[in-house]
């Protein structure tokens, strides 16, 4: 451990070296039997979200997603993934209900090699489950000097209504999408379909914090700012863009898109079921059974010169950094910049004190040595 001075807003979250966090994270998988390669990947997919900011995609749910299901049997520890269907540029991928982690790193893995020989590599995946986040997918094929697009949905699970709608029928349903650039970092857009991810949610109930208006509305349309409304059932979770007036049916449609290409393409549950209407319909939907994926890699030099693309993509991204502000304080950025921006620290990861809580207990429960905090000195 090391001693560092630190601000009072880095006191308010736990230090962890990357190196250790990635082993205990490999630990905690093998110790639910999974094979060593595959935890090994399954804590750079966690790990990566922590690394670059999306800590609510992270180590969070190492325990309450992760490792509950690989216990009572929603994930299959040992699964062996099946490529059911293929084509030269293309595949589907039967996870048997394993990690989502690795079956995604697995897809996209197959549609850059696929990408490689034919131009665009498009693999989809079925029988899956939670991947954790779509932006590591994405840098795969960032990577492979390709542009990238990763999207889930949520299985049979909903956590928003439709427009108008009273009954709870789509996912967060995230898209990635990543392209390379030459000296400029790359750009890379990571989002959900609704208008935050769950996870912020539980996050700030987590501190004891209210949630921005907008992020949940009450029955008549009310904006609610206790996060624990969302828990309760009184506080829904609004589409990308809110409501009608505001853009509402873009977040809509664009989730609709998602249960199209990762839900129906692979043949996976999608959120809009007819067994949502039926009279156990909300207990259904509580459950992310059979999770599609979809996996895109274009190969840059099918289309021109790799560096032609990345130099024009720095002259865009560079036009946007350029573009004039009101204040010296504020800057424009692009989706990736500020990630890219986020420079290994003597530090440490940065981890909720509360997360790290959980670790601690999740290492006596599976008695394993949990990664140490970084010694910090407070900056007086």
């Amino acid at each position: 451990m090391t001693g560092t001075q630190l601000t009072q807003q880095q006191a308010e979250v736990v230090y962890v070296q990357s190196e250790p966090l990635h082993q205990f994270v490999t630990q905690v998988f093998q110790a639910c039997g999974v094979s060593e390669s595959y935890s090994r990947t399954a804590a750079d997919v966690l790990c990566y979200a922590d690394e670059k900011g999306f800590d609510t995609h992270g180590i969070t749910n190492l325990d309450r997603i992760y490792v509950a299901r690989l216990q009572d049997g929603r994930i299959h520890p040992q699964a062996e993934f099946a490529i059911e269907t293929e084509t030269l540029g293309t595949a589907t991928l039967d996870a048997k209900q394993g990690l989502g982690l690795v079956a995604g790193a697995r897809a996209m893995e197959l549609a850059i090699e696929k990408a490689r020989a034919t131009g665009i590599g498009c693999v989809v995946v079925r029988n899956s489950s939670h991947f954790g986040s779509a932006g590591y997918y994405t840098a795969q094929a960032l990577d492979a000097g390709m542009i990238g697009i990763a999207m889930t949905n949520l299985g049979s699970q909903t956590v928003a209504r439709p427009l108008n709608g009273t009954v709870n029928m789509l996912g967060t349903n995230p898209i990635a999408v990543s392209a390379p650039a030459q000296q400029l970092p790359p750009f890379v857009l990571d989002m959900s379909t609704t208008v935050v991810a769950t996870g912020k949610i539980r996050a700030a109930k987590l501190r004891g914090e209210s949630i921005p208006e907008g992020w949940l509305i009450d029955e008549v349309g009310n904006s609610v700012t206790d996060p624990q409304a969302y828990e309760d059932g009184t506080g829904h979770l609004q589409m990308l863009g809110g409501s009608l007036a505001t853009g509402g049916a873009k977040g809509y449609g664009l989730a609709l898109v998602v249960d199209i290409l990762c839900g129906i393409l692979s043949g996976s549950q999608v959120g809009p079921s007819p067994q949502l209407l039926e009279k156990n319909g909300a207990s259904y939907a509580k459950e992310d059974q059979n999770i599609g994926h979809f996996f895109l890699a274009i190969q840059v030099e099918a289309f021109r010169p790799l560096l032609e693309f990345g130099t024009h993509m720095d002259s865009m991204l560079q036009t946007l950094l350029d573009c004039p502000t009101p204040s010296p304080e504020k800057k424009v950025v692009y989706p990736g910049y500020l990630e890219a921006q986020r420079s290994s620290s003597p530090i440490g990861i940065p981890l909720d004190a509360h997360v790290y809580e959980q670790l601690l207990d999740l290492a006596n429960k599976l008695n394993i040595a949990a990664p140490e905090r970084e010694t910090i000195i407070p900056n007086v």
